[in-house]
Parts: structure tokens; C-alpha cells; sequence
């Protein structure tokens, strides 16, 4: 008879430090399949489930970017270190992929590519990526592979260093601190459409005032597609959205579908994931580090 318990950061209480324990090995039910968790990605809202944001009733274990190994599977179906999950909905990964790489695709990846595809640009348009974060970083190189001509914007020059170093670089980067008008003429130069600024925006970030700023560089008639969730909730003047008559999209997530045609297009094109890797032991550490800011693009926890 095997093990009957696994390791896993599991949340007894809201707002604790993270901590592992010692939980059951879950038994796949119908359609599930028992998959052994090799690498989980940590994402903002997994802070926000700790902090008790979405009443998520307890105890739940940390972590919804995994990647891993199927081990069993239940009937009907033809991170910790163990975990149930619908057979329906997996994505499977090509065989050269590394599991650290994997992870961060499985919400912060399908996240940034569910909005690229639903602002709904043709191809050859224009789409500006506003956060260049674990999300955004990965989000400029997608689109330039989807064929769109990219605007990298950030309020950190180091961000936007970064991107521009990937083989698929953004067409444009802006500091998220330079005026509007200058923001605009440098899109002017490499833009061409009957209205200023860009046919989309994808907002890859909570903070407050990244919403009136993509606002004023979205063209007349464009699209917003929310990603972020601010604590507060979402702001934008008027001005330079209802006079605008500019689109609003919220996306969630891509389905599975897309995910599936996001992880092909990520592993044809070798594109990048800007990573730090940390072990289950070190989960509160990483939670630190994060809310410090001194880790950039995606944290995951490496399991053995």
C-alpha cells in the first residue's frame, strides 16, 4: 500500500503565514485524474485567498498554476505534491517542456492570452500591454506572435528593459510616467489608423491610475480588456472613455481550447518566462518577497 499523505501548503486559517502540513492524498472521482504536482506557479490572487478576498471556505490548498504528472485517474475518464483535477480541463504539455516553465502558463499565461484574444484586434493591429509583470512579460511576446504591432507599458524602466531584450520584443516601449501627448506621438510613429493611439489595451495590473492611462492611449472606438483587480475597484474619467465610445471587456481566463493553443504557440515560438525558483519549505519566504517587490516576473515552487 502506497503513501496515504502528501505534503501541501495548505491554508487553515485566513491571512496566516504559509506553512506545509502533512494533508490526505485526495481520491479522483469520476472524470478526475491524480496528477503529481512537479512545479506551482504563486499568482495575485492566490494572495487574495489567503487575505480571505473571495470567501474561500476553508482549509483549501495554495497554488491554481500547477504542473505535473498524471498518476491515476477515476472512473470514466479515457500542488502540492498530489492533486484531483478534472480530466476535461487539462492541458497537456509537450514533452520538452519543463514542468518551472509550465506552471506559470496555467493562469498567469492563459490570463494574458484569454485578453489578447478577446480584445478582438485583427491581425496587424495594434495592442498595447499595460503592466509589463508576470503577466505582461509574457503578454508583449504573445502578441508580437500573433501578429500585432506591440506597446510595452510600464512604469518601471527595468520592466521594460527586459522585454525589450526577448527575441520577440515589443515594437514600442513606454514609461508609464511620460506624458500622455508624448506617449501618443510616440505611438504616431509607429501606428498607422484613422484615430490616435492603439485599437487595444490589456490591463495587467491592479494599480488605480494604469486604467485612466490606457484609457488615454486607447484610440476612438477601441477596446479595454480588464485583467486587473484593483482593491478598490476600477476608475476611469469619462473624457477618455464614454466621449471615446471605447470598449470595456473583462476576461478571466482563456478556456481550455485556448489554453491548449496558447501552450503550442508559447512552446513553437520559444518564448520566455522570467522566473524565481523556490522550494515548497520556502513558500512564506516567496510570499514575502513578492509583496516586497524585489522578485520580477513569476515565482514557483520547484518540487522534488
Amino acid at each position: 500500500m502506497g503513501p496515504t499523505t502528501m505534503k501541501a501548503i495548505q491554508i487553515q486559517h485566513y491571512n496566516e503565514p504559509y506553512h506545509v502540513s502533512d494533508v490526505e492524498i485526495p481520491t479522483p472521482k469520476p472524470h478526475q485524474v491524480l496528477v503529481r504536482i512537479k512545479a506551482a506557479g504563486f499568482c495575485h490572487t492566490d494572495l487574495m485567498a489567503l487575505n480571505n478576498d473571495f470567501n474561500t471556505p476553508l482549509p483549501f490548498i495554495g497554488s491554481h498554476e500547477p504542473a505535473g504528472v498524471i498518476e491515476h485517474v477515476g472512473a470514466d475518464v479515457y500542488m502540492r505534491r498530489l492533486q484531483s483535477s478534472d480530466a476535461r480541463f487539462l492541458v497537456k504539455l509537450p514533452d520538452d517542456m519543463e514542468f518551472k516553465v509550465a506552471a506559470p502558463l496555467m493562469c498567469a499565461g492563459i490570463s494574458i492570452y484569454g485578453g489578447i484574444v478577446r480584445a478582438g484586434v485583427p491581425k496587424g493591429g495594434s495592442i498595447g500591454i499595460v503592466g509589463i509583470g508576470g503577466l505582461g512579460h509574457i503578454g508583449t511576446q504573445v502578441a508580437k506572435c500573433m501578429g500585432y504591432k506591440v506597446v510595452a507599458i510600464d512604469v518601471k524602466q527595468s520592466a521594460l528593459d527586459e522585454v525589450e531584450a526577448y527575441d520577440h520584443a515589443p515594437d514600442l516601449s513606454i514609461l508609464a510616467t511620460d506624458p500622455v501627448d508624448v506617449s501618443l506621438q510616440k505611438i504616431d510613429r509607429v501606428v498607422s489608423s484613422n484615430y490616435r493611439g492603439l485599437d487595444a489595451t490589456v490591463l495587467a495590473t491592479d494599480h488605480p491610475a494604469a486604467f485612466d492611462l490606457a484609457a488615454a492611449l486607447t484610440r476612438k472606438h477601441g477596446t479595454m480588456v480588464l485583467l486587473g483587480q484593483p482593491e478598490k475597484g476600477i476608475t476611469m474619467s469619462y473624457h477618455s472613455t464614454i466621449y471615446k465610445d471605447i470598449k470595456l471587456v473583462g476576461s478571466l481566463v482563456a478556456d481550455t481550447a485556448e489554453a491548449q493553443e496558447f501552450v503550442t504557440l508559447f512552446h513553437q515560438n520559444k518564448l520566455h518566462v522570467q522566473l524565481t525558483e523556490w522550494k515548497l519549505e520556502e513558500a512564506e519566504k516567496m510570499k514575502q518577497a513578492y509583496l516586497e517587490g524585489s522578485v520580477n516576473g513569476k515565482n514557483v515552487i520547484v518540487i522534488d
